[in-house]
């Protein structure tokens, strides 16, 4: 069996092949506190690899992401901005349970990613992958050093962390 690092470890199931989980590196700690700010939870967040994950997806049931094998990334802040992103996309699915949302529930009764930001309506009545793709969109855009002002008048973790989000663009 492969060494294990201090981030990874490896299982191996017969059925299905290695299975790896890991911890986020400190890294993509800093770049989830960049998007929630520094009071997100991240301490206890897997990523792991499950054969009934689908090529191209991801899940985030229970506070751990999910993803296919072949969709492994050992580095989501060394990664392109398409993985960064998704990687902040799940994140929002961990930061969402926190906050007491049913991710499931909602994910499974409304599979809408498609949104148009409307001015004064709450963040939370869009639904859960809505919320999470709005997420996705402002970390994009921010990266891309375009206007996020709408994303950050109504994404409520993003208006309490402004500063952070100024310090980043510095």
């Amino acid at each position: 069996m492969p060494k294990a690092t201090a981030y990874v470890s490896t299982k191996v199931n017969i059925k299905t092949g290695p299975q790896k989980s890991r911890a986020l590196n400190e890294a993509e700690i800093k770049m989830a506190h960049s998007v929630f700010g520094p009071d997100f939870d991240v301490s206890q967040v897997r990523l792991k690899t499950a054969w009934w994950v689908l090529k191209n997806y991801a899940v985030s049931p229970n506070g751990n992401i999910y993803f296919n094998p072949e969709d492994w990334t050992e580095d989501f802040s060394k990664a392109s901005l398409g993985r960064k992103s998704w990687l902040i996309h799940e994140l929002t699915h961990v930061w969402q349970l926190q906050q007491g949302l049913k991710v499931v529930r909602g994910a499974v009764m409304n599979r809408c990613y498609d949104y148009t930001l409307a001015e004064g309506k709450s963040f939370f009545a869009y639904g859960i992958e809505q919320q999470a793709r709005m997420v996705q969109d402002y970390f994009v855009r921010r990266e891309q050093g375009k206007d996020c002002g709408a994303w950050q008048a109504c994404i409520p973790f993003l208006q309490s962390n402004k500063q952070s989000n100024e310090e980043h663009k510095a």
